[in-house]
């Protein structure tokens, strides 16, 4: 019997993989019904508090303006104690923004640490918090915005 770690970090590896190949059924599972999304470092505003199948769909309303993405996540650190988890890792998104890029590029890329706190429900990790320290950005940032996204 493991304690947890190895799963909670598959899931955050299952996070990035999932966005970039906009699988949303597979996207939505990995949440709790209800949960908190923290992404005012890059974004502003507040967080929020959000049902899983709200937070998808503002991603499903954001990633289709990108002509593709890539989420690098690095090795998370996680802790576990009993029915709680949180993990950490540093975390590089590219976004394109139409391909093939113009000279001087046609890109944003955001950097910083994806912070999450999961719960384990009907004996799975569910993510029921998400948070984006964003540490730095460049390049052609998109017009919309939002704490979910």
């Amino acid at each position: 019997m493991t304690d947890g770690r190895s799963e909670v970090a598959s899931i955050m590896g299952a996070l990035a993989v999932h966005v970039d190949a906009r699988r949303w059924r597979e996207l939505e599972a990995l949440f709790a019904p209800e949960l908190q999304v923290d992404c005012t470092a890059l974004f502003g505003g507040a967080p929020q508090q959000l049902n899983r199948e709200e937070l998808i769909a503002q991603w499903r309303g954001l990633l289709p303006g990108f002509t593709r993405t890539c989420h690098l996540i690095g090795t998370p650190l996680v802790e576990v104690t009993g029915a709680i988890a949180s993990a950490a890792a540093s975390v590089v998104a590219t976004h394109w923004i139409s391909e093939p890029s113009p000279p001087g590029g046609d890109k944003w890329i955001a950097g910083g640490c994806y912070e999450l706190s999961l719960i384990r429900l009907d004996g799975a990790w569910r993510i029921a918090t998400l948070t984006l320290a964003c540490a730095w950005q460049e390049g052609a940032r998109p017009r919309q915005s939002g704490a979910g996204r």
